[in-house]
């Protein structure tokens, strides 16, 4: 259990930084993120808890919000253009990141990961 304090105290401060720099993205995190890390738990039935923490990292999260995006436009898109779509959205964040310096996209990863993969550790640990 410890260890998923740890996982969660860096959660929270990771949540808090980002929003203090993109309040919007921090709420959208903190709603897809913060559920999930909650339910984790060592034991019990696993693999209902590793299908949600799958559907919760950053990168399912982005692609279920293009998906979202082209459906409440009216317009569904399929999955080719979904995956189009979504790594025109990475490619734009990395160009961003490289041409404007905006550092915000790997600080994320950089701290967004680590709490995902402690909260793996916690659900399988034995």
């Amino acid at each position: 259990m410890s260890l998923k304090l740890v996982a969660l105290l860096a959660l929270a401060l990771l949540l808090t930084c980002l929003a203090l720099l993109n309040f919007s993205l921090g709420f959208l995190l903190g709603v897809t993120l913060v559920p999930p890390a909650a339910a984790v738990r060592p034991g019990g039935n696993r693999l209902p808890l590793a299908v949600l923490l799958v559907l919760t990292t950053p990168g399912v999260t982005l692609f279920l919000a293009v998906l979202l995006e082209r459906e409440l436009l009216e317009a569904p898109a399929g999955l080719g253009e979904a995956w189009q779509r979504y790594l025109g959205a990475l490619g734009q964040g990395l160009l961003q990141e490289h041409l404007h310096g905006a550092h915000l996209s790997p600080l994320l990863a950089l701290g967004a990961y680590p709490c995902w993969l402690l909260l793996w550790n916690v659900l399988f640990w034995k």
